[in-house]
């Protein structure tokens, strides 16, 4: 088995038969526990846990389908697979309506049981995991405090996206404010729910290979494509696809993606041969649009294709009625992940929380509380356990963490080039040291993409 031994209980009043099918299933990695009645395998289950169950149908007192019936009821149930040695197809049909895997006829063929068990058991882990994913994914789209203001008609907006078909959207907003969350929200609240949710992230693609990620390429379409490629669009087919950090998107290749998003068909790299889809497709970015297109950086046309609503989210700076009820939020997952015992936030720490100016927006916010869950040795969460050393802006109550002069102090012959690139410096290597040198966690700090940030350790010397 793929995740550890099995185990199964199996439930025949016939001994013998029991004691072979185990012996079976035991050579083959299932750890196998017997009981030869219904009463018997009820209290089984009260007291231990079975991935699966292989119970006899005719069995005197409490019968197969008592059994079923009971296990049904389990917080998780197990797989099971009836047997009996009077084939009926109205019994089988009966035993699959109420939630048994499969229906075996005696005298089992064992190599087939194998087969079966095997099957049923990883059908029944992945339906979990699913469950366990589609969860998290709903989770991600609930607003834990009582939406107000901006971050309201930002909801609102969403919703109403939602609803339509296929109306794409472009979402704006600083760094680690939610455009993702917001993103996920209109898929789960849309008719594409049950569709794939596929964020591709433009600035981590490299220039060459951006029609090929996005649109797929066929065999031999370029040096060292040996092989087909879905494309992330066709990944995305019958759901919903999030291309983030819009403004990394080389002009070059817009009027490909204008296509795409219009006619809703397109030619993978090195193909003659269109491919249609039904997708949804979301745009994200930290930067203005208006301002790139004046740039030179987006295409006028894409981004009135792309913005048919334009949802803005305020940065959390702007949402101080969040901040505390996110922070008790995010307190309650880490202790759940990190299997805690619940925490609360003390007075202090609330106020310190509030007084925060947050430039990392709800992202820094989780990786702060995260910190002080793993970090905190008694029940209490208090400001003492709060870093706000990786922000990209210190807390409004203590400018002095930017080393630089208070404002009536500062002269402006002493804001040379020279300085101001120190301080960058400065900050930059701060910022690295907090995220334990990752790159992109710090770029996402910083509020900038990784060839931004690439760019400036360069010429910072950072590189190292």
């Amino acid at each position: 088995m793929s995740e550890g031994s099995s185990r199964v209980l199996i439930v025949d009043d016939d001994g013998l038969v029991a004691a072979a099918i185990g012996r079976y299933l035991s050579s083959h990695g299932f750890i196998v526990h017997t009981r030869a009645s219904g009463d018997l395998a009820l209290r089984a289950l009260e007291e231990s846990f079975y991935d699966a169950l292989l119970v006899d149908v005719n069995m005197p007192g409490i019968d197969g389908f008592g059994v079923l019936e009971a296990a049904q009821k389990l917080a998780e149930p197990p797989v099971t697979i009836m047997m009996t040695g009077r084939a009926d197809v109205k019994i089988a049909v009966n035993a699959m309506r109420h939630g048994a895997a499969d229906f075996l006829e005696k005298p089992v063929e064992m190599s087939d049981l194998v087969t079966r068990m095997e099957r049923a058991i990883e059908n029944m882990r992945m339906r979990r995991k699913l469950a366990v994913l589609e969860e998290d994914a709903l989770r991600r789209t609930r607003i834990v405090s009582p939406p107000v203001g901006a971050i309201s008609e930002a909801l609102r907006l969403a919703d109403k996206v939602a609803a339509t078909p296929h109306s794409s959207a472009i979402i704006i907003g600083e760094s680690g404010v939610g455009k993702e969350v917001i993103a996920a929200r209109i898929h789960e609240r849309s008719a594409r729910k049950n569709g794939p949710f596929v964020r591709v992230n433009m600035a981590a693609v490299a220039d060459s290979m951006v029609e090929a990620e996005l649109f797929g390429s066929v065999k031999g379409a370029y040096t060292d494509s040996k092989r087909d490629r879905a494309g992330f669009f066709a990944s995305a087919d019958g759901g919903t696809i999030l291309l983030d950090e819009l403004g990394e998107f080389k002009l070059e290749h817009q009027a490909k993606l204008l296509r795409a998003i219009e006619e809703r068909r397109f030619f993978p790299v090195g193909s003659d041969r269109e491919r249609g889809i039904n997708v949804r497709v979301l745009a994200a970015t930290n930067r203005d649009p208006e301002k790139m297109i004046a740039a030179g950086t987006l295409r006028a046309d894409l981004y009135y294709r792309l913005a048919a609503v334009t949802i803005r989210i305020p940065p959390l700076r702007e949402r101080k009625g969040e901040i505390v009820p996110l922070a008790r939020h995010f307190v309650c997952d880490y202790c759940r992940e990190f299997r805690r015992s619940d925490m609360t936030l003390s007075d202090d720490a609330e106020a310190a929380l509030t007084s925060y100016a947050w430039p990392g927006n709800v992202r820094e916010l989780k990786n702060v509380i995260e910190r002080a869950v793993m970090l905190c040795e008694g029940d209490e969460i208090t400001s003492e356990h709060f870093d706000f050393q990786s922000s990209a802006m210190s807390p409004m109550s203590a400018p002095r963490r930017l080393s630089l002069p208070p404002p009536s102090s500062l002269r402006l012959e002493d804001v040379t080039r020279d300085a101001v690139g120190r301080v960058e410096r400065d900050h930059i290597a701060r910022v690295l040291q907090s995220v334990g040198g990752s790159r992109t966690r710090a770029a996402e700090v910083l509020g900038i993409s990784r060839s931004t940030l690439w760019d400036k350790l360069r010429r910072h010397n950072l590189e190292g």
